[in-house]
């Protein structure tokens, strides 16, 4: 398809919602000599009339140059094909305010240099996957390389004009996402671009062009090779889209091969669907559709739980000290945990969410404030609201803990002393005596004086 260049006002950008850093950036660029566009999904999502979550910027800087033009305030990152960070700080004035001294917040620009439409053979796979990228070329080769038409749109701010190479605005006018070039080879290339066109058409209510959707089924067996990590990320990204439930049925509908998302396999992907972890991400969706934040961390820890308290109620027939038997619970499910991707940081932040359950359901007048001071406390509160939903949580103690929850200081003091009648106590784990080494020191005594 023939490359148009696009007023950027007659379809329906609005250019006040573009980023002043991805301008500054543009800018800098341009007055060093080099060419440079906010490009992909930016573009994409202004011409939908939304407002983009990053801005990524395309140039025919190379890496090293970019570097030099923006020195210690950019890092140049990635292996298979090499990017380059440009960080902005801006005071945060309601975090300020709140803590009493001044909060700042860190904004990245991602740019990266034009990609060649020439791929050396020693940088594929068997399988005809690209391994490494860092082949540069203009702006005609990399709209090729770019993965679906509505993300191969550059847009340039300031000669205020669109460069369309693949008919991508017209497919936004009919809300379709449709692979550049033939698809079957595209997947081989990546075949995490069937997991992202999934995601992007729920995301943004687009339907997957017919051609686009019937390659999936062939390539789909190559996920298998990719990176943990890589899949790890892509997980996250699902859980954070604002679409989870409606993304994670699509991939079940795909018959996504096992092994490709652990957790989903276990939780969705087996014949029915966890009740608990599919509020999980319901609630995800909602806060994210209602502008709240969100935590991954929370996320996770409550797509395991059900695995973990199912092991947990186990342990419990066996032992009546609550604490240690979720200490085992957990411990029974790390494979469960490493197998999905995620890293030992987030999983001893998952593992403060969970341990923080028997606090709430044995609450203690002396370790109160210990728990509600704890840095992950709200986090567990949600988890443990939510398993009150699904009755795993003795009524009368929820019902104390909201309460408390909403209550003001003076009140506080009212239910702390209801507290100490109604709280159930935990038992206590038995000491081990210690043996009297005092025998055995007189025998040697006797020895030494023989």
């Amino acid at each position: 398809m023939a490359k148009k260049i696009i007023v950027a006002g007659s379809v329906g950008l609005d250019q006040g919602m573009v980023n002043q850093d991805a301008l500054h950036v543009i800018s800098k660029l341009q007055q060093n000599g080099y060419s440079a566009y906010i490009v992909g999904g930016a573009v994409r999502d202004l011409l939908l009339g939304r407002q983009p979550k990053d801005f990524d910027i395309a140039t025919s800087a190379h890496p090293e140059k970019i570097r030099r033009i923006f020195g210690r305030n950019s890092m140049i990152i990635g292996r298979r094909f090499k990017i380059v960070h440009v960080y902005f700080e801006h005071l945060d004035e309601a975090r300020s305010l709140k803590y009493g001294r001044p909060h700042y917040e860190r904004h990245i620009i991602e740019v990266s240099t034009f990609r060649s439409d020439k791929v050396h053979e020693h940088a594929l796979s068997d399988e005809g996957r690209i391994l490494v990228d860092n082949n540069y070329g203009t702006i005609d080769e990399d709209a090729f390389r770019r993965d679906f038409t509505v993300n191969a749109l550059y847009y340039d701010h300031f000669a205020e004009v669109i460069i369309d190479y693949h008919g991508g605005i017209n497919d936004i006018s009919n809300r379709l996402i449709r692979v550049i070039g033939n698809p079957y080879e595209r997947y081989l290339e990546d075949p995490v671009r069937i997991l992202r066109a999934i995601r992007l058409s729920e995301k943004l209510g687009l339907t997957v062009d017919e051609n686009t959707y019937i390659n999936f089924r062939n390539v789909k067996n190559l996920l298998l090779n990719e990176s943990k990590g890589r899949l790890f990320e892509e997980m996250l990204k699902i859980m954070v889209s604002g679409n989870a439930v409606n993304i994670v049925r699509e991939l079940n509908e795909l018959g996504l091969p096992r092994r490709v998302f652990a957790l989903f396999d276990k939780l969705f992907f087996n014949g029915h669907n966890d009740e608990f972890a599919l509020k999980i991400l319901e609630r995800s969706d909602l806060r994210i559709a209602t502008g709240e934040d969100l935590s991954i961390t929370f996320i996770l820890g409550g797509l395991i739980w059900p695995a973990i308290y199912k092991s947990w109620q186990e342990r419990l027939k066996e032992s009546n000290h609550p604490r240690q038997a979720l200490i085992d619970a957990i411990g029974q499910n790390r494979n469960l945990v490493f197998n999905s991707g995620i890293t030992r940081n987030l999983y001893a932040a998952m593992r403060e969410i969970w341990m923080l359950q028997v606090d709430f359901d044995l609450p203690n007048v002396a370790k109160l404030e210990h728990v509600v001071n704890n840095s992950r406390f709200r986090q567990g509160w949600h988890l443990y609201r939510l398993r009150h939903d699904f009755l795993q949580v003795d009524p009368q103690i929820f019902n104390w803990w909201n309460q408390f929850m909403e209550s003001g200081d003076e009140e506080k003091t009212d239910l702390l002393v209801e507290l100490v009648d109604i709280a159930p106590h935990e038992p206590k784990k038995r000491k081990k005596r210690r043996k009297s080494r005092r025998k055995k020191s007189v025998v040697n005594h006797q020895f030494s004086e023989q």
